[in-house]
């Protein structure tokens, strides 16, 4: 036999058949059975049911599935369903939500036709946090359509709000300073005041020129230009119309005091006390720009204040600027109540590892160039100078600066093709896979057919290095070396060099708290999905010398040779002393082992003070320099008889690279170093665009760099050529 149970949930019930495993035969219906059937209770119309559909379409955003189940008093009163949707924006806009959701809370109560449930809505402010509200929805049986309606005002998304007024007070922090590591101040702050108007708080046109009148006697503007600053702004925004001083806001107290929507701020413009001091570092502010409203609106922000644009003022934009703090009240019923308030947090002073007079000679050296110079310590890259020519002034950004590309920081943005600087990761990646060592012997007679002399290649040196180990090839920076170690390395795997690449720190930003260039670590996958080509040896082996595809920063090559400097850390370059990022993954490891390690170095080395191999051992051989006991550099001249008997010659690691540029423009001159050789405590970086060779050009500059640094007397430009690398 089957058994009809009533199930209730709350107001809900609904039949349920049990039924047996076995059927019986089914008899026709007598009847009396007919009659029995017709008597059973009809499925009752759920208040509750209303309740929870009317929850899932607020949180779906469904406003016609929301506006249909509201009664006929509460759909005349809002017109449409767009009326519900714009009276649900206006509070997210005034409370500057980003996310709302509801749910119901506890149970229905219900009296015949009537019928109440409890909702409570949580509110994601980027002012003034996270807030819940508590609602009560009311619902009435609609007899006419045999369903439950619910009965809406504004009540019902916050309760007063129907005949009240929400406000959102808002707090803005002070910028902090930025300070180079010598104490000397970069940016400081100049307080201003500034009188606006809040738009929403107007209550008719003769108030509003009355506003007007006092704001032009006030500010010196005419009536419309104020107009315009607040006309399409959010009506409970602060509009800001000008700067004021406050002895005239103290003669116009009390005609202000009249005028609600006209209020104060007090805020600070930034002050750069030094604009001759690393510009590209420091940067600039400004406005908040459209394509990134929605970012910094997440961080609390209105949209109308200024923000990093450049240099440390962008990078470091969280630690400056802080976060806005807000307070939201609700006036109603002549009393005020606090909703919801979260205290803002201050922008931070931050400091920097600029080293300020080592940073001005940098950019004297670099004056009238196109390139750039980054100097960082080599245990643990923190940047002490970063210059990139041509430069700009942080106090007047002009347009001839912004087309000259001025402001772009070559040293941190400029994306150059490596150049031999790039042979380090070749050969370690050569060592790591096994297809060469570093006493490994090649030949090299001035070219390379290893695809065919249909596809020959040639080394810088036309006459060729003859007999040559690996090592000895990064010392000489032979190309032909290098096309082999990459065309053994694609036989093994394309992808083997990208990925040793990318352990040294390419194709990745390097931490360094500036707007950074990732570079271009290409292998099969990118090149497929770019080009729509495969991957060819031939890619690898341009790779393999620092050519083809390959794009790095002057900042990542610095990064890499302060990582060969100090036993393999790849530690994140920085530019700011403190505060830190705590949430900065842990430095990495190069790929390599003690053994490799220490070849790169030695060929490294070499570059200096190999005579026969070196590139740039007629650069560096001159070097009147050497290292006391107490590791403090002297000049060779001035050195003691005591002294000579303990100092060692002081000797730079480097690695020169010459890139050539797309079409006939002269190539990229790089040179990369650090010092001391068997003690190093920096490095040094340089890239000088479409100038020639880099051990003609950007070695005798790095040199001059060093001898700065060491405070030796500085050399002179050399004036003479050397066809090398």
């Amino acid at each position: 036999m089957k058994l009809r149970t009533w199930v209730c949930a709350g107001a809900v019930c609904a039949a349920l058949v049990v039924g047996c495993t076995a059927p019986l035969p089914s008899p026709a219906p007598s009847a009396a059975l007919r009659a029995a059937h017709l008597a059973q209770p009809v499925l009752a119309p759920s208040a509750a049911g209303t309740a929870q559909a009317f929850v899932a379409a607020l949180n779906t955003e469904d406003w016609a599935a929301a506006f249909n189940l509201l009664d006929t008093p509460s759909r005349a009163g809002l017109k449409s369903a767009d009326g519900l949707r714009d009276a649900y924006q206006s509070v997210r806009d005034t409370t500057s939500a980003i996310t709302m959701t509801a749910q119901l809370r506890g149970g229905l109560l219900q009296q015949g036709d009537h019928a109440a449930a409890t909702m409570v809505s949580t509110w994601q402010s980027t002012l003034a946090g996270s807030f819940d509200i508590t609602s009560t929805l009311v619902m009435t049986l609609d007899a006419s359509v045999n369903d439950w309606r619910l009965s809406w005002t504004r009540d019902v998304i916050i309760p007063n709000l129907a005949n009240g007024q929400l406000v959102l007070q808002r707090a803005y922090p002070t910028r902090g300073l930025i300070i180079a590591a010598d104490g000397t101040a970069l940016v400081t702050q100049t307080p201003v005041t500034t009188i606006g108007v809040q738009r929403g708080l107007i209550t008719d046109a003769a108030e509003e020129q009355q506003m007007l009148d006092v704001l032009a006697q006030i500010t010196g503007l005419a009536p419309d230009d104020i107009k315009k600053k607040y006309a399409n702004q959010p009506a409970n925004w602060f509009s800001p119309i000008a700067d004021v001083t406050d002895t005239k806001l103290d003669s116009f107290a009390d005609r202000l005091d009249a005028l609600p929507m006209i209020s104060i701020q007090t805020h600070s413009l930034r002050n750069y006390t030094r604009p001759d001091i690393a510009p590209h570092v420091v940067g600039f502010t400004g406005f908040i720009t459209p394509e990134r409203l929605d970012e910094f609106r997440a961080r609390g922000f209105q949209g109308d204040e200024r923000v990093g644009v450049a240099g440390v003022e962008a990078g470091a934009d969280d630690l400056l600027g802080g976060q806005p703090g807000g307070e939201l009240k609700l006036y109603a019923g002549g009393g005020v109540t606090t909703i919801a308030k979260r205290d803002l947090r201050p922008g931070q002073n931050i400091t920097l590892t600029l080293d300020t007079k080592l940073q001005l000679v940098v950019q004297r050296l670099l004056a009238g160039r196109k390139g750039a110079a980054v100097v960082l310590r080599a245990g643990d890259a923190g940047v002490l100078a970063l210059a990139s020519a041509p430069t700009y002034s942080p106090t007047n950004v002009t347009d001839a600066a912004i087309q000259s590309g001025a402001l772009l920081n070559r040293a941190t943005q400029g994306q150059y093709p490596a150049g031999s600087t790039f042979k380090m990761v070749t050969m370690a990646a050569g060592i790591g896979e096994g297809v060469t060592n570093p006493v490994d012997v090649f030949f090299d007679p001035g070219y390379w057919d290893g695809y065919g002399s249909d596809f020959r290649k040639t080394c810088w040196l036309k006459t060729g290095h003859g007999r040559i180990t690996l090592q000895n090839g990064l010392t000489a920076s032979c190309n032909v070396v290098f096309y082999e170690v990459g065309k053994r390395l694609d036989e093994k795997s394309s992808f083997a060099l990208a990925d040793y690449a990318r352990k040294f720190g390419f194709g990745a930003r390097t931490g360094i708290e500036l707007p950074e260039a990732s570079g271009l670590v290409p292998d099969p996958n990118w090149k497929k999905a770019a080009l729509g080509q495969a991957w060819l040896g031939g890619d690898t082996v341009n790779m393999a010398v620092g050519q083809g595809f390959v794009l790095v920063t002057p900042v990542q090559i610095a990064q890499m040779t302060a990582a060969i400097a100090s036993g393999g850390t790849l530690n994140h370059v920085h530019i700011v002393a403190g505060p830190r990022d705590p949430a900065q993954t842990p430095p990495a490891k190069l790929p390599v082992t003690p053994e490799t390690l220490r070849a790169i170095q030695q060929g490294m080395t070499g570059v200096t003070t190999n005579a026969r191999l070196g590139t740039t051992y007629y650069r560096f051989s001159s070097l009147d320099a050497y290292v006391l006991a107490d590791g403090k550099v002297v000049a060779g001249r001035s050195l003691t008889p005591a002294q000579r008997r303990t100092a060692h010659r002081f000797i730079v690691a480097g690695k020169s690279g010459t890139a050539q540029a797309a079409g006939d423009a002269k190539p990229f001159a790089w040179f990369t170093a650090y010092a001391p050789a068997d003690d190093p405590q920096i490095v040094v970086t340089a890239v000088l665009e479409n100038i020639g060779e880099g051990s003609s050009f950007a070695a005798p500059l790095v040199r001059q760099i060093i001898e700065t640094y060491y405070g030796l007397p500085v050399s002179a430009t050399p004036t003479d050529r050397h066809d090398a690398e």
